[in-house]
């Protein structure tokens, strides 16, 4: 669970470092049979160090665009002192979802979660990889407002817009997705670049 913690707080990071950036537009849906969509991102940020208070463990940053904002850093990060003033903060976020039709009545709920850090006095370095895999059961097609209700194990029940229409005539009511979606964050401390 302390670990799931570290990759949220690192994912959380990663997307406020984010809101700046540019996106690019989804790749295509695959529209090949059976139902099969994809969708992947991958975003590389950084920012430059301009304070690191050790007592306080707060070390505050620098945007590219020039907004400066303040992260606290948890004891796990245990190279902290090797930051100094002017290191780059490197931060690449990767996500992948996949839909794809399972066997019927199967049910999957599944969270696996891999965190890696640097060695005790480099620079400090985290990659933590979350992998959640769930099925649902769909209840209601509507090709025509190209929505389809759905159930999860837990009870919860969604309705989501389609994002390929022309997937909504490879499934229907009764059948079993499953969704595989993978998060990746990896943050790196680098030196400074000397001009």
């Amino acid at each position: 669970m302390k670990s799931a913690c570290k990759v949220l707080v690192i994912g959380l990071l990663a997307l406020s470092m984010f809101a700046c950036a540019k996106t690019p537009p989804p790749p295509a849906p695959d529209t090949t049979t059976p139902l099969t969509w994809q969708s992947s991102e991958l975003k590389t940020t950084v920012a430059t160090v301009t304070a690191v208070n050790l007592k306080t463990r707060k070390v505050t940053l620098r945007s590219p665009e020039g907004r400066a904002f303040t992260i606290h850093v948890g004891k796990d990060v245990v190279n902290l002192r090797q930051v100094k003033k002017g290191d780059v903060i490197t931060v690449t976020f990767s996500r992948e979802l996949e839909v794809f039709l399972a066997e019927p009545g199967e049910q999957i709920n599944e969270q696996t979660v891999v965190v890696a850090t640097a060695k005790p006095g480099s620079k400090p370095r985290g990659v933590g990889v979350t992998q959640t895999i769930v099925t649902a059961k769909i209840y209601a097609v509507d090709k025509a407002n190209q929505l389809v209700k759905m159930e999860f194990i837990d009870g919860t029940d969604v309705v989501v817009k389609a994002q390929n229409p022309a997937n909504l005539d490879k499934v229907k009511a009764g059948d079993t997705i499953a969704i595989s979606y993978i998060e990746a964050v990896d943050i790196a401390v680098n030196k400074k670049v000397k001009r």
